[in-house]
């Protein structure tokens, strides 16, 4: 059995974030041809790439920050701020992961279909709604 390279393998919100997602950017992601940047496009859908910059509580050390990509052809907007406090608590739906190798270490990739508030995951059934299977209506 041959898995393609670039494979997208699903992952639940919960198994992934335990303890939540908190956003601190959305900026459009950027990839780098012959040492020039250039602005990033879904290999898969074709749709250009934005980058969820955040930090993962459940992280260990000090290395918390986490980036999820979205596939969308406009900007994702984060939730607003808790009342009180700086965190923009996030939950993405349609979550996928795409492992590789980098300096002899199996790390990955995120990606979601799409970025939605705790308050909107729970109405739809959960904090981490069942993929669209794919077909990105917001993202791939």
């Amino acid at each position: 059995m041959a898995i393609p390279a670039g494979h997208r393998f699903p992952i639940t919100f919960d198994e992934l974030f335990p303890q939540g997602f908190f956003v601190i950017s959305v900026e459009r992601g950027k990839d780098w041809v012959d040492g020039k940047s250039r602005d990033a496009v879904d290999k898969v859908s074709g749709r250009p790439v934005w980058v969820v910059q955040g930090t993962d509580p459940s992280a260990k050390g000090k290395n918390t920050g986490q980036v999820v990509k979205i596939a969308a052809e406009v900007q994702p907007v984060p939730p607003e701020v808790l009342a009180g406090t700086p965190f923009r608590p996030a939950v993405f739906t349609g979550l996928k992961v795409t492992p590789y190798v980098k300096d002899n270490w199996v790390t990955y990739t995120v990606w979601a279909d799409e970025m939605v508030s705790p308050q909107q995951a729970s109405r739809r059934g959960g904090s981490s709604p069942k993929s669209d299977g794919g077909s990105g209506q917001v993202a791939a």
